[in-house]
């Protein structure tokens, strides 16, 4: 999955996001990749409505992020290691 200059705003810090505060235009661009089937998962849960399948594999991942007085940049994809990744489908709620 590739995203390029994906436009955001930089709210500095989680509480001023979640009031809506003072923020700034930023934007970010990120590359994952998850491959090697390591297990499929099959998770069902009637009592509170939520339904799953997934794979665990391995994922790898670069991302960059900018704002008008900051920029960041992380490390080579190749770089990176996998601690735990999943990729699948869910339902929950009124999809349930």
């Amino acid at each position: 999955m590739s995203l390029s200059d994906v436009e955001l705003r930089d709210f500095f810090t989680i509480p001023n996001a979640l009031m809506r505060g003072k923020s700034i235009h930023a934007d970010a661009s990120l590359s994952v990749h998850w491959q090697g089937v390591k297990n499929r998962v099959h998770l069902h849960d009637k009592v509170n409505h939520f339904d799953a399948r997934v794979i665990e594999d391995t994922a790898t991942m670069q991302w960059s992020a900018r704002e008008e007085d900051f920029t960041f940049v992380s490390d080579p994809e190749e770089t990176s290691t996998t601690v735990f990744a999943e990729i699948g489908r869910e339902r929950n709620g009124v999809f349930f």
